[in-house]
């Protein structure tokens, strides 16, 4: 998003306002060492909500009143300001000529009642950006899992602080990169919601994210009903089987019914058709004998394959008792460690002969192949036990099924005995074809073809969603494009900073998955903390942080993250900052102080450091004629005076922002 600091300030206890002005492109602001420089970014942080007061300690904190930082932010601008130890926070919207002098932000702007809580502060100053999200959550089923059920963090403007800011202490850092990434779930948070920060995501998105996954759920549901519901209509239609047998067996009449498959199918013309026929009866029939001994055959078979499963079974524990057996007793039996062996010599002649040799040998590697046949005992136990497992449950099928068996004799058997107890057959007949009917009303309700019914519409909307989706999202796809682009970058800027010759040429690579960075060499990963020397550390960070920020602001005003980046002491690898004392920046009189930890020759790091300077000019002019956005950059160090290449003075990027004889706040003697 196009977007610019204008103002860093400072309201003292005196009303005395101390403030930076800046604008688009690279802003310097030079100086020695405990001046106030590295304060700037974090002034720029509090005032952006950190819930962490991290100002240094000093003149700063001990004169400040009220710290207030200025934005401009597309057509109006944003005055963003913060006591130490206040629960709210300041935010007005103000046009240019209001904000363009710092002078402006004496005690008697900051207006009490535009202080609100610091929650209400940060929901507005999201609002700003253009970050309408409240609800990122794509599966709610997941929400059900999570503690108090709560809803997942939705954006902030807090993460656009590890886009935007990198400290001294983390520039150059070969185990970070991130700012705020040291805590897992804002690194999660920032990675997670990339998404919608860069305008790939909107709340439409997730409610029809969330939509799908509902929809999934009840898919998956339905495709596990519907096996049950076969099931059911499987033992319908042989419990439909059953009840005519048993119509036969009493009656002695067989009922008409057709396919069985094709009633199980359509019921109702065989429903009707019964609804109409008469009970007649046979008392002579024999049905009920020819059903019994058809029935006890299939027992008969059924009891045999039972018979065999259980012999099955027994000659595999067998074999596994054998196993067991064979192992611990090999385990137990002395292995010679050495033999002597003595040549043969006939008692005649005194002949000497190699054949108790050549034998020995031969049963050596007998031995040997004997062992390596034995050592495969313990997987053919293995073996054993996953056969055992296997014929249980075969065994526990045959049990059920002769037990099914067992019952169907039992119910042809049945009515004769109710016959005994004075029952008719005509009663008997007449309650048979009742349960045949009942039969078929249940098939009648068809809950397969209902499911089938209800999984195709579920299918067809889970269609159409994800139609939608990639039509008007596609999120997985400019994920990736944004990863060939931010890496497209990475090779171009890249090579233009002075890394070590054993990482030339630069071929970093980053994970818009895990936020990872590495550099491939062949078909290896070296990442950020396996590369040696903070050059090195420096220009990763760099490369990176400039390509992400070109990457930004060719999306426009689709990404919600400004165009501003705070870069804090980058020149410390060549020339230590703590060194720096004098009331002119000196790279000569700094390396004369490191005395013999200086590696390079002081020329050598000169160049790097103004090679450094004409790229991030290069850069901010290259990126505002590709996206017609210019980034600002913002640069606090002690380097100064520098020759840059090209047009571009290294004064007109410091404009006056030198602190060498004055710090940030100058406290006028009247006031000390």
């Amino acid at each position: 998003m196009k977007a610019f600091i204008r103002h860093i300030g400072v309201t003292d206890h005196n009303d005395n306002v101390h403030a930076v002005t800046f604008g688009p492109g690279v802003n310097v602001v030079t100086g020695k060492s405990s001046t106030g420089k590295s304060a700037l970014i974090e002034i720029f942080d509090f005032c952006f909500g950190s819930s962490e007061f991290t100002i240094p300690e000093g003149v700063i904190t001990e004169h400040a009143n009220i710290y207030f930082t200025v934005i401009r932010l597309l057509e109006t601008n944003l005055v963003l300001a913060r006591r130490r130890g206040d629960t709210k926070a300041f935010i007005k919207e103000e046009p240019d000529d209001v904000v363009k002098e710092a002078k402006t932000f004496t005690v008697s702007y900051f207006d009490k009642d535009y202080f609100i809580p610091l929650h209400e502060f940060k929901k507005s100053l999201k609002l700003h950006f253009g970050l309408r999200i409240t609800d990122v959550e794509d599966d709610l089923s997941k929400r059900e899992y999570r503690y108090n059920k709560g809803k997942l963090p939705s954006p902030s403007i807090r993460s656009f602080a590890s886009f935007m800011l990198q400290h001294q202490n983390l520039i150059a850092n070969k185990h970070a990169i991130f700012y705020r990434f040291d805590e897992k779930e804002k690194r999660e948070q920032a990675i997670e919601h990339f998404k919608v920060f860069a305008g790939f995501a909107d709340q439409t998105y997730f409610m029809k994210s969330q939509e799908l996954n509902e929809l999934k759920t009840k898919k998956r549901s339905i495709e596990r009903q519907i096996p049950k519901a076969t099931d059911s209509k499987e033992k319908a239609k042989a419990k439909l089987e059953n009840a005519l047998k048993d119509y036969l067996a009493i009656s002695g009449y067989e009922l008409k019914m057709g396919d069985i498959s094709d009633v199980v199918a359509n019921p109702m013309p065989a429903l009707d058709r019964l609804r109409e026929a008469k009970v007649d009866v046979i008392a002579v029939s024999d049905e009920h004998i020819k059903l019994k001994q058809e029935a006890e055959r299939e027992r008969g078979k059924l009891t045999a394959e039972l018979r065999k499963g259980q012999q099955k079974l027994a000659d595999i524990r067998s074999s596994i008792q054998f196993a067991k057996s064979y192992t611990e007793e090999t385990g137990s039996v002395p292995v010679p460690e050495e033999a002597e062996l003595y040549a043969s010599k006939c008692p005649f002649c005194h002949t000497h002969h190699s054949s108790v040799e050549q034998d020995a040998n031969k049963l050596y590697d007998a031995v040997l192949w004997l062992n390596e046949e034995l050592g495969k005992s313990k997987y053919m136990l293995e073996s054993f036990e996953e056969q055992e497992q296997k014929a249980k449950r075969e065994l526990e099928k045959l049990k059920s099924t002769v037990k099914s068996a067992d019952e169907k004799i039992v119910r042809i058997d049945k009515p004769i005995v109710e016959l005994e107890r004075y029952k008719t057959q005509y009663e008997l007949s007449l309650r048979a074809k009742i349960q045949v009917e009942t039969v078929l009303e249940q098939l009648l309700e068809k809950p397969d073809q209902r499911l089938e019914e209800q999984l195709k519409k579920i299918k067809e909307e889970i269609a159409e969603i994800n139609k939608f989706l990639e039509q008007n999202y596609n999120v997985g796809r400019k994920l990736n494009e944004a990863e060939k682009r931010i890496r497209s970058y990475m090779k171009d800027l890249g090579g233009r900073f002075e890394f070590e010759k054993s990482y030339q040429p630069v071929n970093l690579d980053f994970s818009l998955d895990t936020f990872d960075l590495w550099h491939e060499s062949g078909k290896r990963k070296i990442f950020l903390r396996s590369m040696g020397s903070g050059a090195n550390w420096l220009y990763c960070h760099l490369t990176l942080f400039l390509a992400l920020h070109r990457y930004f602001c060719s999306l426009g005003e689709r990404c919600s993250i400004p165009s501003i980046l705070f870069l804090d002491q980058p020149s410390q690898v060549y020339f230590p900052s703590v060194l720096d004392t004098a009331k002119e920046f000196s790279p000569r009189e700094i390396a004369d102080k490191e005395g013999d930890a200086r590696k390079r020759p002081v020329d050598d790091d000169i160049k790097a450091v103004t090679n450094l300077y004409s790229q991030l000019v290069k850069f901010c002019e290259e990126t505002l004629k590709e996206t017609e956005i210019k980034p600002q950059i913002i640069v606090t160090d002690h380097a100064d005076n520098l020759k840059l290449d090209g047009e571009v003075s290294f004064e007109s990027l410091v404009q006056g922002r030198r602190w060498r004889t004055r710090g940030f706040i100058e406290i006028p003697e009247t006031d000390k």
